[in-house]
């Protein structure tokens, strides 16, 4: 399983990020199938960019957030499901989804250093036999793009959700800003 990296804190977050657009929280509403083996969504191509001095910025959960160097960032085919007796926590409600990370910056970014954060604090599902495996344990270079699938523990009746992404910065010049994804859940 590949490694996840809790964001980092505010003291020790550099700004290497994008725009903001809206100092408003965006909203976003997505559906979320309940079979998560053939859920796909299209991309929506409008970005929401970073480009504040604060260690984070939200993107609606329908968006791709876009930092500074280029980098970005996608969540994409949501879906509900419980998790296998096999999984890691096994037998729990989850919203799961696929996280989308295209390269435009000049240097290789580990994405087994990549922070998922799920709504609430809540636990990352590890689920191999439904394709949860965390991040890959690789590196992703320049020009090119990366697609994984992820799950958090989610309740069947909860409808909030709140993602958060940060890319590490493993070239030497800081921390990526945390992009907030929230929205609505169907």
């Amino acid at each position: 399983m590949a490694a996840t990296v809790v964001g980092c804190s505010l003291g020790a977050c550099s700004t290497t990020g994008g725009t903001q657009t809206d100092t408003a929280p965006p909203a976003a509403t997505v559906t979320a199938s309940r079979d998560t083996r053939n859920a796909e969504d299209a991309q929506n191509t409008q970005d929401d960019s970073d480009s504040s001095d604060s260690d984070t910025f939200t993107v609606a959960l329908d968006k791709t957030a876009t930092w500074k160097n280029g980098v970005k960032a996608h969540l994409s085919g949501f879906s509900r499901g419980t998790s296998g007796e096999y999984a890691s926590p096994s037998g729990k409600a989850y919203l799961a989804f696929s996280v989308t990370l295209q390269n435009g910056s000049k240097s290789a970014i580990d994405l087994s250093m990549v922070g998922l954060s799920c709504p609430d604090g809540a636990e990352e599902v590890f689920d191999t036999d439904a394709g949860f495996d965390g991040a890959p344990d690789t590196h992703l270079l320049p020009g090119k793009s990366q697609t994984w699938k992820a799950a958090c523990v989610f309740p069947r009746t909860a409808r909030n959700v709140q993602i958060e992404i940060t890319p590490t910065d493993t070239s030497g010049s800081g921390w990526y800003r945390t992009a907030i994804f929230t929205g609505q859940v169907q």
